[in-house]
């Protein structure tokens, strides 16, 4: 199927594939043939177009096999079109919306009100993306291919209760239901859509950072590095630390960070615990243990 006769079916599609780099002039190319010339993973744009489209489909186990940095990348040109485009979109029509409404209606600026209390929440949620979150999942994907160790472990965004996809789904409840007074139709209708669009776009994207972004990088935090389960290893067999730096030919203090990590990731402090973990977990078997 030709890529444009995709889109023309699905306008929305239109900022999802310029997260990609592509844009309208589509002509008469496939959507293999638009991801061989801008050098994209054809499996991984066919997913994210369809998981945009249809909120039925999640594709966990395809999604969980795509590379983090994939999803990172895409996630980080979403939080830029929310930044540069949908909200300056949706303010922009707001306040026409609101400079043409009755001035004894105190609706639509008590709207406007609460689409700051959203914006101001949705900027934070994405200072947080670019300065904290995303870093430190480079950072993670990185360090576990050289087989380091990861200390800072910042709190992972939550979906109990998302506040920003809460906000966005009230305004947009707000104004339907609880709109009054005098207003302009026609505007109130361009700022239900642009609204409208943008809750759409949150609510496709939450389920990527929630269902699929923040298990792998919990999963991936609480997994043991090769030299930490060296170290574990000769722990659990009776090895002081000091004789551990030697066996394995590392200072003292590295052992010692190295041991932090474990019962921080692990969540166990004692060695009978430890030794339980290892033997449970095949890292070393019981009659190793003296």
């Amino acid at each position: 199927m030709r890529m444009s006769e995709v889109v023309e079916e699905h306008p929305s599609l239109i900022p999802v594939i310029n997260r990609f780099g592509i844009r309208l002039g589509l002509g008469d190319n496939t959507a293999m043939e638009i991801c061989n010339r801008h050098d994209i993973n054809i499996d991984f744009f066919i997913t994210m177009i369809n998981t945009f489209l249809n909120k039925n489909y999640f594709p966990e186990k395809k999604l969980q096999g795509f590379h983090l940095t994939q999803i990172v990348d895409y996630l980080t040109k979403t939080n830029h079109y929310y930044l540069h485009s949908q909200l300056p979109n949706i303010e922009r029509h707001l306040r026409w919306f609101i400079s043409e409404s009755d001035p004894k209606n105190e609706s639509p600026a008590l709207i406007g009100k609460l689409f700051d209390t959203f914006k101001d929440r949705l900027q934070k949620r994405i200072e947080t993306d670019e300065k904290e979150w995303f870093p430190h999942i480079l950072e993670l994907c990185e360090k576990q291919t050289k087989n380091k160790t990861l200390t800072y472990h910042p709190t992972m965004p939550a979906d109990q209760e998302e506040p920003v996809e809460a906000l966005v789904t009230d305004l947009k409840h707000i104004i339907i239901k609880h709109l009054s007074g005098d207003y302009d139709e026609n505007l109130c209708y361009a700022v239900i859509v642009a609204i409208n669009t943008l809750h759409t776009d949150i609510k496709q994207h939450n389920r990527i950072r929630y269902r699929i972004l923040s298990p792998i990088v919990a999963g991936m935090e609480k997994n043991l590095s090769s030299r930490e389960i060296e170290v574990l290893r000769q722990i659990v067999k009776g090895e002081t630390n000091k004789e551990v730096a030697d066996h394995l030919c590392i200072s003292l203090n590295t052992v010692l960070t190295h041991r932090k990590n474990i019962t921080s990731k692990l969540g166990i402090k004692t060695i009978p615990g430890l030794t339980f973990y290892a033997i449970t977990n095949g890292i070393i078997s019981g009659n190793e243990i003296v």
